[in-house]
């Protein structure tokens, strides 16, 4: 027969276990939230629209080139698999 104690132990276990989770993953979100405010805030937006974008940075040869293959390989759907979709 089961101990009624141990279910009771079990329960509060389970309940211990669950309050944790929501309490780390509020914070997880109260964190992101508040980083996002403080970039928002470093950079006032009309200072960030008169900033010209920066240069990008130069590529290896042999990055460039793997890079410039990038841009030109195909994207549709038989591309990604070599089969075309089966409508089914």
């Amino acid at each position: 027969m089961i101990d009624p104690t141990s279910i009771g132990t079990a329960l509060t276990v389970l309940a211990v276990i669950t309050v944790l989770v929501i309490a780390f993953g509020a914070a997880l979100l109260s964190d992101m939230a508040m980083r996002r405010r403080e970039d928002r805030a470093a950079t006032p937006p009309e200072q960030a629209a008169a900033q010209p974008d920066e240069p990008a940075a130069q590529l290896p040869g042999s990055l460039q080139q793997t890079e410039e293959l990038a841009a030109q390989a195909p994207t549709g759907a038989v591309s990604s698999n070599g089969r075309g979709p089966s409508n089914l």
